[in-house]
């Protein structure tokens, strides 16, 4: 298929999805979660082959940029802006398919199925809501559709997570010798400040302190009867698996993600290393880390008075990325050499620059 081609299908695709999200959003009152996500999951498996051609041939490799690890992009907190500051193509990895895996593979407890149906809306809501502001920009795809199933991530998460601790172990010896966190915190080999439990903790404060209010604030798809271990196992795991997820997705795909969740972010950079000297690893985690850098420095104030397809007319125009990456390389600055302070002011003077252009073209068209 030619470009033009690609760009129609992805057009017509993001269009018939927002019908079947309409009726999904009417029905879901009336049937159960599973049923709409079944009814979703259906029209990705419809549309598998023109997806994996989008992927495949629409954009050159590492150039489209896919917002992941997350289950909302908040238009209305503003956050496409910074999503659609860096790159051509943008697409939203859409994280309803995933619930389909989730509800047919997880024994759900009631808790975690209320939980479940009320993210479900919420979600299809914002997919409806994208659709309508951002067609024809951000683009949403079940990017993980059509991932084959990657059983390398499993066993690298699961190594991952036992590395963490002194003596070997196996799952059925962890479960055996551990039930509280107390028992957790003395296995551990690592420092217990290398646990991440939750987006903004804080650090200095003991393990104990965090679990507790890691326990007390997610809803889990455990049984009620599961030790503290079982959940300490589930939360740590579950981000590993998520961020080599991650990596080995955006690799197959060629893709850039772009993590706003500062978990999600520091598991991806936390496990890098164990994928060796890779140079096109390290360019699209350098590309991440900059994305991730720009979402939280991003002023959001800035663009109150700014339409948005005027904003990402005006940002492929003045090649926002181009600069940006233009005076990394001037700098020598890479993951080896990297320094967060020089990449925040490489950030933030592009963008200085790019909106004094901006305003001033605005007022001398």
């Amino acid at each position: 298929m030619s470009n033009n081609m690609l760009i129609d299908e992805l057009h017509r695709i993001q269009i018939e999805y927002r019908s079947v999200l309409e009726t999904a959003l009417t029905n879901i009152y009336k049937k159960e979660s599973s049923a709409i996500i079944d009814e979703i999951g259906v029209f990705w498996e419809r549309n598998k082959k023109v997806v994996q051609c989008i992927l495949r041939y629409l954009f050159p490799p590492f150039e489209g940029y896919v917002f992941t690890s997350a289950t909302i992009l908040d238009l209305d907190d503003s956050e496409h802006y910074p999503f659609i500051s860096l790159g051509k193509f943008h697409f939203w990895d859409d994280p309803l398919y995933k619930y389909v895996t989730m509800l047919q593979n997880t024994e759900i407890n009631k808790e975690f199925d209320q939980k479940m149906r009320i993210q479900i809306i919420s979600t299809i809501g914002d997919n409806i809501k994208i659709v309508n502001q951002a067609f024809g920009i951000i683009y949403i795809l079940p990017i993980r559709l059509i991932t084959e199933a990657n059983q390398l991530a499993h066993e690298a998460a699961t190594k991952a997570f036992f590395s963490l601790f002194k003596d070997e172990l196996d799952f059925t010896t962890y479960k055996n010798n551990f039930k509280t966190i107390i028992d957790v915190k003395k296995g551990l080999s690592v420092g217990e400040k290398h646990i991440i439990l939750l987006d903004g903790e804080d650090a200095t404060l003991d393990l104990e302190t965090r679990f507790r209010k890691y326990k007390e604030t997610t809803v889990l798809p455990l049984s009620s009867d599961a030790s503290d271990a079982e959940i300490f196992w589930f939360g740590v795991y579950s981000y590993l698996l998520q961020a080599f997820d991650t990596i080995l997705v955006s690799l197959e795909h060629k893709l850039i993600p772009y993590i706003r969740y500062e978990v999600a972010f520091k598991y991806i950079v936390k496990i890098s290393g164990n994928f060796g000297d890779n140079e096109e690893l390290s360019d699209m985690l350098l590309k991440c880390i900059v994305a991730h850098l720009l979402h939280h420095n991003f002023d959001k104030q800035i663009i109150d008075d700014i339409d948005f397809r005027e904003y990402y007319k005006a940002v492929q125009s003045y090649g926002i990325e181009k600069k940006i990456f233009g005076d990394i390389k001037q700098k020598n600055l890479g993951l080896s050499s990297m320094s967060l302070r020089d990449l925040t002011t490489i950030i933030d003077n592009t963008f200085e620059s790019f909106f004094t252009r901006f305003h001033e073209e605005r007022i001398n068209p």
